[in-house]
């Protein structure tokens, strides 16, 4: 009986401080903190990966929308919250877009206040990389397995500790006008990640 109690202990103890497993990109890799990748959705449509644009007839804040189909979006980089070179499963971190522009907000994603027209929370620039806690607490989103792909997650119940009635969901798309923005709910959609 003691015998059984002390395999029993060791192996919650050994498999209680397991890493998440990794995300994997299209090559068989691991998606690599800090390296450019593209995050393509699966799904047979006319758009590709994601892009940038404005909402409502204004130039700033950019929103992240689904590129055109000849244009594979901008490419991204995912930063764990803990600071490891791996991207890992549900794993908190944030995402910094490819791009320059001409709007004070840097382009690392944050989820927005909810939308008077829509009722939704898009997904706009205006982040900041690092500096876990609750004023950066729309900056954090996940990647999770979604069968043998992966699909975007916004739930960062571990950087903040004193953050209370945290709502998480799965991101997906609204369709608006004649773009595709990144929401969170909306319609589910799978992506893979290819390095740039």
């Amino acid at each position: 009986m003691l015998a059984i109690l002390s395999l029993a202990i060791l192996f919650f103890v050994s498999t209680a401080g397991a890493a998440p497993a990794p995300a994997i990109d299209m090559s068989g890799n691991q998606v690599e903190a800090g390296v450019w990748y593209y995050m393509l959705p699966i799904q047979k449509s006319t758009y590709r990966g994601f892009f940038s644009g404005a909402q409502y007839n204004t130039t700033c804040p950019i929103y992240i929308n689904e590129a055109p189909k000849r244009f594979p979006g901008l490419a991204a980089k995912l930063w764990p919250v803990d600071g490891g070179s791996t991207v890992r499963l549900s794993t908190d971190l944030n995402v910094e877009l490819y791009e320059a522009n001409q709007c004070p907000e840097k382009p690392i994603w944050t989820l927005a206040p909810r939308d008077e027209k829509t009722g939704l929370r898009f997904v706009r620039y205006g982040g900041v990389i690092g500096s876990p806690g609750l004023g950066t607490l729309n900056n954090w989103f996940r990647v999770e397995k979604d069968g043998e792909y992966y699909k975007l997650v916004f739930c960062p119940t571990s950087v903040c500790n004193t953050c209370k009635d945290v709502v998480c969901g799965d991101l997906g798309i609204y369709t608006g006008g004649y773009n595709r923005w990144l929401v969170m709910g909306g319609q589910q959609f799978s992506i893979r990640f290819k390095k740039f």
